[in-house]
């Protein structure tokens, strides 16, 4: 029999409840950031830091048997009388651990086993709190690797409260969201972490689902703090050299970064210029990557190439009332739907903008989101020109370093007004008595992006690391003197996308996952053994790195061309593939399962997916095999039917790791804990479930 399951003091109980919820709580427009930090600060002190809990291998231990914070929380808060919050944490659960961070025998493996037990943990430092920077640290995460993620961009206001420079999280553009992607973040909890009314755009729309850049890294900066990364904000990366272990010859990476006041304080640093040291170094840094810059004799110069004489406009208009709107001529009182149009589609509108706003554009795309509406223009470099603008780009990374002063130069007022002429005509409210003439405030009103070239870098990744228990000092064993520690971009620091086709994050996300694929393999020799077809022990360490650096630059290389997997593109299980028909073999009302994005390239790239689709079609003959993702939605039905069989309206009854002590003391026991995790006194219930 089990043991009973012990009792957080109630007051902490209480506290830790009602911190939780002002940490959920915080997301824009409202909320920033900064403000998620703050409240984490908050949330996860000192005290839940030495909160002890049980695990299948014993008491959870920081250094020896590590968990996540949230599951410390969820030990105390349990479900803190909120309904939602056993859903939040069994999403959690569900992440999929890989490496260290799989502990076997848990429930929440579904019995599926270890993925990748080669896995050597690294400290990897990522450069840039950007979405690709913040889910890159989370998978990362996921696979029992430390990671520091450092954003150097704080929001500066002065005496009066004046904006002077905008924080990480101020952009509001909204790329397009792919079905993966979506499928992505839906199992990041993004339909409870994200408000009603961000959700609507990105998982109800789904031909124009979009989601705005703030709400994305919100979205993503609170999974990575409840999955332990480490997030520090005022940190600029400035440099990074090669420094070899003087014993072993393992190369590292010793990095400097200038600390502000502020993070010096909060880290315990020096204010100003430190080095640290890291196992890898990742650049999510963006299109002027400091981190490629840096690093150029590894990467390679950037290639350019020339493709179109257009520039993007990107613009952000204000929600407008329906009082108003029908004052505007919208007799229903509700703004148009979204749109996607190009001139060689829909030649009349376009002929229309031409007459009637005297503008020469190529394409128009409208999103309506949660408190602002976000359109594209494409038009030709040739009619700004004609309109009295100078041709250039004016990019929201210019107005974010002077935020006081954007908005109010001469060229920005013309480009509002051209904007505003091609949205009014084209059917899309900008109301004109509105603040800013309808724009949302600079720099995110109104933005140009270069049309005329788009670059990428010769390569993701490079490494050239000793195997393991390697010593130079033997005699024998070279120096290692030319060793790289691992050194990757992704994102917008490793190719700039078109972005109008939301090609940003699709090819991040897979950038994401191939630079994972490259960190977990780094000294896995199992790895390149199945590449090679041959078994580990008979692969030299320099066949195993070459093999490895070959795969790696093959996935960039797909990653480059969007070679994407059928299957993940659409988000969904082919109802004629080998995991449909085996699940309706089970289930006759099988239900479709969302296609999640993996770190395996041979699941998310068509070259490589045809290999392993041959390889499911010999399996098939057998009977008794079984598709992994089969077994896996198997015993996820079994685990559901049990957990949400006993509510009257078939709630899920979650059951966490059991809390063993806060701090230095042993928690009460309490026979009539359980179920929800850390017990919750029912006067406690009572005063945090109001905000359910």
């Amino acid at each position: 029999m089990d043991a009973p399951k012990a009792s957080p003091p109630a007051a902490l109980a209480k506290d830790k409840a009602e911190a939780l919820r002002a940490f959920l709580d915080a997301q824009p427009p409202g909320a920033g950031g900064e403000e998620v930090l703050q409240a984490w600060g908050r949330l996860y002190d000192e005290a839940m830091r030495g909160v002890v809990v049980q695990t299948v291998s014993g008491p959870s231990d920081d250094d020896a048997n590590p968990v996540f914070p949230y599951e410390k929380l969820q030990a105390v808060i349990g479900d803190g009388g909120n309904w939602k919050w056993p859903r939040m944490w069994q999403r959690l659960d569900e992440l999929e651990r890989r490496g260290a961070a799989y502990r076997d025998g848990e429930r929440l493996n579904f019995g599926q086993p270890n993925k990748n037990t080669g896995i050597v943990p690294q400290r990897v430092l990522v450069v840039g709190g950007g979405p690709i920077g913040l889910r890159l640290a989370i998978e990362l995460r996921l696979g029992g690797h430390q990671v520091t993620v450092v954003e150097k961009r704080r929001e500066v206001r002065d005496a009066e409260g004046a904006l002077q420079q905008l924080g990480f999280t101020n952009r509001i553009n909204r790329p397009h969201m792919w079905n993966f992607v979506r499928n992505d973040l839906a199992r990041l909890n993004g339909k409870d972490f994200m408000s009603r009314e961000a959700c609507y755009p990105v998982f109800t729309e789904p031909e124009t689902s979009s989601i705005g850049i703030d709400e994305l890294q919100v979205l993503l900066l609170k999974n990575m703090l409840l999955l332990g990364c480490d997030f520090r904000l005022g940190v600029q990366y400035d440099d990074a050299k090669v420094a070899p272990d003087p014993q072993t010859g393992r190369p590292a990476w010793a990095v400097q970064c200038t600390y502000d006041g502020q993070a010096a304080e909060r880290f315990g640093m020096e204010d100003g210029r430190n080095t640290q040291f890291f196992d890898v170094l990742i650049g999510c840094d963006g299109p002027r990557s400091r981190v490629r810059e840096t690093q150029t004799k590894h990467f390679g110069k950037v290639e350019k190439r020339k493709f179109m004489d257009c520039v993007g406009i990107v613009v952000n208009v204000r929600k407008v009332g329906r009082k108003r709107l029908r004052q505007m001529g919208f007799e229903s009182g509700l703004e148009p739907g979204d749109m996607n149009r190009s001139k060689l589609v829909f030649p009349e509108m376009f002929k229309r903008l031409a007459e009637e706003a005297d503008a020469d554009v190529e394409q128009l795309i409208y999103y309506k989101a949660s408190h602002h509406n976000y359109a594209i223009l494409v038009p030709k470099r040739a009619d700004l020109v004609k309109h009295g603008l100078s041709g250039k780009v004016y990019t929201f990374a210019r107005g974010r370093e002077n935020a006081a002063a954007d908005g109010q130069t001469e060229e920005k007022g013309k480009l509002r007004a051209y904007c505003r002429r091609v949205l009014q005509v084209a059917g899309i409210p900008v109301d004109d008595e509105a603040e800013n003439g309808g724009f949302v405030d600079a720099p995110n009103d109104c933005m140009a992006f270069d049309f005329a070239e788009c670059w990428n870098t010769k390569r993701s990744i490079v490494f050239d690391v000793p195997p393991p228990g390697h010593d130079a000092g033997r005699a024998g064993e070279r120096a290692d003197g030319d060793a790289v520690p691992l050194v990757g971009l992704c994102g917008d620091a490793l190719m700039e996308p078109f972005w109008p086709q939301g090609l940003g994050l699709k090819r991040g996300w897979h950038a994401i996952m191939d630079t994972c694929y490259a960190v977990d393999n780094l000294y896995n020799r199992a790895c390149s053994a199945r590449l090679l077809g041959r078994i580990p022990e008979e692969v030299s360490w320099q066949e195993h790195c070459l093999a490895l650096r070959e795969q790696v630059n093959a996935n960039f290389e797909m990653c480059n061309r969007l070679l994407v997997a059928e299957e993940l593109a659409k988000g969904e299980y082919s109802q004629k593939g080998p995991v449909m028909m085996q699940l309706r073999k089970i289930f006759q009302d099988a239900e479709q399962p969302a296609f999640e994005v993996e770190i395996d390239p041979w699941t998310r790239y068509a070259p490589l997916e045809k290999q392993r689709g041959d390889e499911w079609k010999l399996h098939m003959r057998d009977p008794k095999w079984q598709h992994p993702r089969v077994a896996k939605a198997i015993a996820m039905k079994l685990y559901y039917d049990e957990v949400c069989g006993g509510g009257a309206r078939g709630e899920l009854r979650y059951s966490g790791k059991a809390l063993v002590s806060v701090g230095s003391r042993a928690a009460p026991h309490s026979a009539a804990a359980g179920g929800c995790g850390g017990a919750v006194a029912a006067g406690v219930r009572r005063s945090v479930a109001e905000g359910g």
